[in-house]
């Protein structure tokens, strides 16, 4: 079954200037270096293509920005007489799960044969009646039904490891499988403050800088700045899990000042779910009117 177009967007933004024009590339450089600016971590940066309007239509540059778990596209473009800007934040799809699935199965193999093998020579290079006896009992426990379980158990625990690093492909595809992505996320990936705290200010500091690089080609051209309410993006549901939401709260913390840039704009806003997850939802805010010499 296709996937909806909508499926997995967090949050979007747009804005058409009238009677403007820029580059697209040189936006998504301008954006590029107020990133690098932030030295935000684990963030990455590349250009993607999409789709007009599917099959046979010509395909639109985008920037592409990265976290762990969730990603913008950037786009700007020319439309009529003007030129706009708009973001979109959505979670991000595994890739080559079968592929993950399959080598995860292969090194828990592994690792099952070299537990057994380790504890066989353990046990032959085991002296005295008590070391033979507990050793014994050792190889008696350690059987199939046991060793496969652990094994599996530090594959778990070397994707965690790998995914605090970085690199969070073989994470995101286990998180996918039924049972087995719930016990993981139980175990090496259950959301807490700190997780959804970074998860907001990522969201906050790359919205931040398109602004900041929107603001920069508007005051070149001698346009005004975008407004505090030009600036909000509209926030849909981030949903952790599958809790349902209790309520929801939310609100807009006005553009301050940075020292090297325009203001900003920080959204935030939480609510508790059902069965102890964590719902953020942000009220869609109004926005102003357009931006005008």
């Amino acid at each position: 079954m296709s996937q909806h177009p909508m499926e997995g967007v967090v949050s979007h933004w747009h804005k058409l200037i009238e009677s403007f024009h820029t580059s697209s590339r040189d936006f998504y450089t301008s954006v590029e270096i107020a990133l690098d600016h932030r030295h935000i971590p684990g963030l990455q940066t590349s250009r993607v293509k999409w789709s007009e309007g599917g099959l046979l239509s010509p395909d639109r540059e985008y920037l592409r920005v990265e976290s762990d778990r969730h990603a913008f596209d950037l786009c700007a473009a020319p439309f009529g007489s003007g030129f706009f800007f708009s973001s979109w934040v959505t979670r991000r799809k595994a890739q080559f799960v079968i592929l993950y699935l399959i080598s995860i199965a292969l090194l828990t193999l592994i690792i099952g044969w070299f537990l057994q093998q380790a504890t066989n020579v353990i046990w032959r290079g085991s002296y005295g009646l008590g070391m033979n006896l507990v050793f014994g009992l050792l190889r008696l426990v350690i059987n199939p039904f046991v060793l496969i379980p652990l094994s599996f158990l530090i594959v778990l625990w070397l994707i965690a490891l790998a995914a605090r690093a970085g690199n969070t492909g073989a994470e995101a595809a286990i998180l996918t499988v039924p049972l087995i992505g719930w016990i993981y996320e139980q175990l090496f990936a259950a959301e807490t403050y700190y997780r959804i705290d970074t998860m907001l200010m990522f969201q906050s500091a790359v919205h931040s800088a398109m602004l900041e690089a929107i603001d920069g080609l508007l005051t070149t051209k001698g346009i005004r700045v975008l407004t505090e309410e030009e600036s909000k993006p509209v926030f849909k549901e981030l949903l952790y899990g599958c809790g349902r939401a209790l309520g929801q709260s939310g609100s807009s913390v006005p553009r301050a000042a940075e020292p090297s840039s325009p203001a900003t704009s920080a959204p935030t806003g939480a609510a508790l779910a059902a069965d102890g997850r964590l719902l953020l939802a942000v009220a869609q805010s109004t926005t102003a009117p357009e931006a005008t010499a």
